[in-house]
């Protein structure tokens, strides 16, 4: 690629890394504030345009008094009440639309110019496989949720999942245009693998607590124990988990009552969370002084701050969690964990960019 053709590039894919970003905070509100099943049709081309007049609003919200959530949670809601949380699904559909429009026109455009080789052709392929593959499983979790009052905690995971993972493919696509050059690092090839493998090891946990956290929110489990360092009043393993009977129904459809559920999965988060700080930790003692690249020690020594940040941001969620889950907070601890993605998938390209002294 010439330089300007890499530069035309890297600011589409950026734009592209931008957008995915505001899209995943836009379906936290959605999600926080039980908008999600406020459109109970799939139109994936008329759905573009919302209602328009007064027939048309009161059509969309008699579907959704039909639905179990409105009788269960919302009966008696007024008009302008379903119009605040129609807004949030529609706006989280229309910019997934949006950005298919981003990604597809530009697309062409350079391949008729010529700009992609067969490799790099591939690589960008998976982005638009991949970002079908989100919106169908978009769908099939509001499906999955019309039927009860909630959307299933385990399909609000696998879509959040779904959405980071490509996110983090498109951060390292952002990279391999930007910075494509290799980058000299004062480490032995033994030492440069070790660091690899754990920083591999940090993304692979990472994601299992974004996992983890989905299944949080969905089961609203930061009410079960709004309390830190404790868990109500207990320091280690909380009693709960052997006092109660053992039950999984929360994963998979949402229950109130299923209180060892809340427990152990917000345990068992709060445990991965500690595990990453430690880590993180350990890799940034191991690697602070490897590079003389302005950008990648940086990126190196913002690597604990971001992840203390995240864990802070995570504690502050949990002590807010008051009758209901606050919506400001667990938006911003969504955004943590797309900036913790980020700057991890970072460390590990330059990483495998580099030549060891």
């Amino acid at each position: 690629m010439s330089p300007l053709v890499r530069k035309i590039i890297g600011t589409w894919l950026l734009i592209g890394c931008v957008m995915v970003f505001f899209q995943v905070l836009v379906g936290g509100v959605t999600r926080l504030t039980e908008s999600g099943l406020s459109i109970t049709q799939w139109k994936p081309l008329k759905g573009i345009i919302p209602p328009l007049n007064e027939q048309e609003w009161n059509a969309e919200f008699e579907l959704y008094k039909q639905k179990t959530q409105y009788k269960t949670i919302n009966e008696g809601m007024q008009l302008n009440e379903f119009k605040w949380i129609f807004f949030w699904e529609y706006f989280h559909r229309f910019w997934a639309r949006f950005m298919g429009f981003v990604f597809i026109i530009p697309f062409l455009f350079f391949v008729l110019k010529g700009w992609f080789d067969k490799n790099f052709f591939r690589k960008i392929s998976v982005l638009f496989i991949w970002g079908g593959l989100i919106g169908v499983y978009g769908w099939v979790m509001v499906k999955s949720g019309l039927t009860g009052t909630f959307v299933p905690p385990i399909h609000l995971s696998i879509h959040l999942v779904l959405a980071l993972s490509l996110f983090a493919y498109l951060v390292y696509m952002t990279l391999s245009v930007y910075r494509e050059n290799s980058y000299e690092l004062r480490v032995a090839s033994c030492e440069l693998i070790q660091l690899k493998k754990l920083s591999v090891a940090i993304l692979i946990i990472l994601f299992l607590q974004i996992f983890l956290g989905g299944i949080v929110s969905g089961m609203k489990a930061g009410l079960a124990a709004n309390t830190w360092p404790d868990m109500n009043g207990e320091y280690l393993i909380p009693s709960a988990l052997w006092k109660f009977q053992a039950s999984v129904i929360g994963f998979t459809q949402y229950n109130a009552q299923d209180f060892w559920g809340r427990i152990f999965i917000q345990f068992a988060h709060r445990t991965t969370a500690y595990t990453l700080v430690v880590l993180v930790t350990i890799f940034f003692f191991k690697s602070r002084n490897i590079t003389e690249d302005k950008l990648f020690k940086l990126a190196l020594n913002l690597f604990p701050v971001i992840v203390l940040l995240q864990a802070t941001i995570g504690i502050i969620t949990v002590l807010n969690c008051v009758g209901k889950i606050p919506v400001f907070y667990g938006v911003l601890h969504q955004a943590g964990a797309m900036l913790l993605i980020a700057e991890t998938v970072f460390v590990i390209f330059h990483l495998t960019k580099t030549e060891t002294k």
